[in-house]
């Protein structure tokens, strides 16, 4: 062993002799310990930042790209199935490069990349068809950043364009959705889609692009446009309408009957139609005209009276009749102003059609109560209007309760048996608590009372201390001087029995205090040690 450790390795020795049990089990516990989070912390710092290096990969693409950084030797990590690569941060653009300069990933040229493909000698139908192509793709790409969406197919059929207006047809639109596991797209999220696709296709309209998933579940039908949003907002605003009437009607009942011995259940029909009311009424305002025309005629003449028979008979008839006449004919006109009122009423969907609602009372509790007076809180509290055919109903009958004991009952033991487990913690930790303190206060009692005792002098008498004296200085000698005292016959003879009697004394105290005799004679033998 070299001699520069020999030094510290002899006092770390020591210095574990002299410690007791508990505290190296405490040592070796925080050595343990340290090294262990040492171990943590190292992995945790040297563990690289992951970033995304190519996301929404196709497999053939994710494939290739795999084996490239297999190839070279890269770190990599695989999320969204596959779908995503992960590498270490600063490595993300020498990839990307690398990658790039490979062809990966390779794709499929979709959207408005198809038509720098287009050459010289490109026919129409085939501009028309690579144009038709590009929209596809461009909105497949659009469709698949939504959240849930993982891939999109869109169809679209444009038609040729006419000579006359009246003979031109709508476009229309197919949507095909590959959804996320466990994705349900809501009425307002297909309308986004159909608004999407339309919006990007002039002429076309939201009703006409027909939405599927690849369930088969039809999500928008063309020609009858997005029934699901229509019906997820006509079904929410009656949930809501009926829970608030239901709630102010529960609230009197349980004032009443006490909770839990009345159910009330309300029916709303809302019409969820936007209608809108023209109207033009006309009142005479009062006023002078805004002008008057006046005509008079009169006349006065004389002469035979038109009439008589035809042919021969006409002229024995020829001077009946004659005479003077007279007529006088007044006209007046008058444009007179009128007030003309113009009302454009415009009814938001919401209006409540009718309303029908149902009061069940448990008849143990509620035998006196007036049922008719019940039915008038109840309509009055949900605004029932006979007029527009509301109905209520009022019904008395026993409640089970079965079900409600059991959950009662249930929730009672539930509720013990959290309040055991608590209990238990508690006792456990506070055990563990108790242990690890009176595991503590025993290892410094002992580490206390081992200091005390090691504090604590020998008391010897003075034979014990003369003969313990002469054996540390006749270590100390040398050889010469030990021989010396050998020959010295007469000397030992004289102290022979003295010491006899002094040795039988130490051996009684090594007996007696091994311990402490133990740290006296390594005493003496460090101090002999450094003197020679």
């Amino acid at each position: 062993m070299p001699a520069a450790l020999a030094g510290p390795l002899g006092r770390l020795r020591s210095a574990l002799e002299t410690i007791s049990l508990g505290q190296k089990v405490v040592i070796g516990l925080l050595v343990a310990g340290l090294g262990l989070g040492g171990f943590f912390f190292y992995n945790w710092i040297t563990t690289p930042t992951m970033a995304p290096l190519f996301s929404n990969l196709a497999s053939t693409d994710a494939s290739a790209i795999v084996d490239e950084l297999n190839a070279s030797g890269a770190s990599y990590e695989l999320a969204d199935g596959g779908g995503t690569i992960l590498v270490p941060n600063e490595q993300v653009y020498d990839l990307r490069l690398a990658m790039s300069g490979k062809g990966l990933p390779a794709g499929s040229d979709t959207g408005y990349a198809l038509l720098d493909e287009q050459g010289i000698t490109t026919s129409e139908f085939q501009q028309q068809t690579q144009y038709q192509r590009a929209i596809e793709g461009e909105l497949a790409n659009t469709l698949e950043s939504l959240e849930g969406v993982r891939q999109a197919v869109v169809h679209v059929a444009l038609p040729k364009d006419e000579v006359f207006a009246t003979d031109e047809e709508d476009p229309t639109a197919s949507v095909l959705l590959d959804l996320a596991p466990g994705t349900q797209l809501s009425g307002q999220q297909i309308q986004s889609v159909t608004n999407l696709v339309a919006s990007s296709i002039e002429g076309m309209s939201p009703e006409q692009v027909t939405v599927s998933d690849t369930s088969g579940q039809l999500l928008s039908a063309a020609g009858q446009g997005v029934t699901a949003a229509s019906g997820d907002a006509r079904s929410q605003v009656e949930t809501d309408y009926e829970s608030r009437l239901a709630a102010n009607a529960q609230e009197i009942l349980d004032t009443v009957l006490g909770p839990g011995h009345a159910r009330v259940s309300v029916r709303a029909d809302v019409d969820m139609n936007r209608t809108q009311e023209n109207s033009t009424v006309y009142a005479d305002s009062g006023a002078p005209p805004l002008s008057e025309q006046n005509t008079s005629e009169e006349y006065t003449g004389s002469g035979a009276a038109v009439g008589g028979v035809l042919g021969p008979e006409n002229a024995a008839d020829a001077g009946a009749g004659g005479g003077d006449s007279t007529y006088t004919t007044e006209g007046n006109t008058a444009n007179n102003s009128v007030n003309t009122t113009v009302t454009n009423t415009e009814f938001a969907p919401g209006a409540i059609q009718r309303l029908t609602v149902a009061v069940v009372l448990d008849g143990t509790v509620a035998g006196n109560l007036n049922q008719a007076q019940v039915q008038d809180l109840i309509g009055n509290a949900v605004g029932l209007d006979q007029a527009r055919g509301d109905d209520i109903s009022v019904a008395s009958m026993p409640f089970d309760t079965t079900a409600a004991d059991e959950a009662a009952a249930e929730m009672a033991a539930a509720r013990e048996a959290e309040k055991n487990a608590q209990m238990w913690s508690l006792v456990k930790t506070g055990a563990i608590g108790l242990g690890i303190a009176l595991l503590v206060l025993v290892v410094w009692l002992r580490s206390r009372r081992r200091g005390e005792e090691e504090d604590e002098p020998l008391e010897f008498d003075d034979d014990v201390m003369a003969e313990l004296e002469r054996l540390r200085v006749a270590s100390t000698r040398d050889e010469t001087t030990v021989l010396d005292r050998v020959t010295d016959n007469r000397a030992l003879e004289l102290e022979a029995a003295e010491r006899a009697r002094v040795r039988g004394e130490i051996s009684t105290m090594v007996s007696e205090r091994p311990d402490e005799v133990a740290q006296m004679l390594r005493g003496w033998l460090s101090e002999s040690g450094a003197k020679s």
